[in-house]
């Protein structure tokens, strides 16, 4: 892509390691080292499905189905990517009768075929997801009425198309993808979500990076939590006994985020047993979202 040509997304992505743990200013170095990571995270996440879609039914352009192969070993995160579709659709059909038809969103409706989309993935329990709930819930505990607010208008941040056509061809601007391709919406909301899943990824680590640092320091009292935690949620979720309410939280820096992907590849490409070879070139791949 041209220099001209290129789109940044500092402000969302800012917006959306906010909403995911970090401080209320992001570093900017942080900020543009996780945006070059996305990029190349969705683009190859991208043409490890086309492959894949070209494998099964000659097309370039992947749908859910390929992209679910691809997490095949992960029935938990395939679980959580389908309730997100599931949501959206729900989500249509409450802004239609609303406010009418939702032009942005008219290929929701449009299920694959594919008899792997048939196959019911058992509800598990999504440890990440809940982590992750608690976190945001032990920080709007400590926040005033106006940072509540923005920490909520955070949250809300994405890149998916029902946030006008803009952040659409912006978002599509940013991943490059073939202008003479035809991506249906669907695809291009499954790539937001991935999106912010891996996001979601990097401040996890960098969090858990964080607090396995031989040089932090814990207040005692900011081990009190709410009447609704139990020792059972801190042992889910380490990082609620942080304390975000009588110190000041310290923005991700560039190298916690370098260690945290750092211990991902070392976790992903490791050789345990006999069910992983240091050949396998697929597992040299690691994708965060996947």
């Amino acid at each position: 892509m041209a220099a001209e040509d290129s789109v940044s997304l500092l402000s969302e992505i800012s917006d959306i390691m906010r909403s995911f743990g970090d401080s209320d200013k992001p570093r900017l170095e942080s900020v543009k080292l996780v945006e070059h990571i996305l990029q190349q995270q969705l683009r190859g996440m991208f043409n490890e499905a086309s492959l894949v879609a070209m494998r099964r039914k000659n097309n370039p352009c992947p749908s859910q189905a390929d992209f679910e192969f691809l997490m095949r070993n992960h029935p938990v995160k395939i679980a959580r990517m389908r309730k997100h579709l599931k949501d959206m659709r729900i989500l249509k059909k409450f802004l239609s009768i609303r406010t009418g038809r939702q032009d942005f969103m008219e290929d929701l409706d449009q299920q694959d075929s594919d008899d792997e989309l048939a196959i019911e993935v058992p509800e598990l329990f999504d440890e990440e997801r809940t982590r992750r709930l608690f976190r945001a819930d032990r920080i709007s505990q400590i926040l005033s009425g106006q940072q509540y607010l923005e920490f909520n208008e955070a949250r809300k941040t994405s890149f998916y198309c029902r946030h006008g056509e803009k952040i659409k061809n912006k978002f599509r601007r940013f991943l490059d993808l073939p202008a003479d391709l035809r991506i249906p919406t669907t695809t291009m909301n499954i790539l937001a979500y991935f999106a912010h899943e891996t996001i979601a990824v990097i401040v996890d680590y960098a969090i858990l990076t964080r607090l396995n640092s031989a040089n932090r320091i814990t207040e005692p009292f900011s081990r009190v939590t709410s009447t609704g935690a139990s020792p059972a949620m801190l042992h889910i979720c380490p990082e609620v006994t942080q304390g975000r309410g009588s110190e000041v939280v310290k923005p991700i820096s560039v190298q916690e985020i370098h260690e945290g992907i750092r211990r991902f590849r070392q976790m992903t490409n490791k050789k345990v047993g006999f069910y992983r070879s240091s050949c396998d070139t697929d597992f040299k791949r690691s994708f965060l979202a996947l």
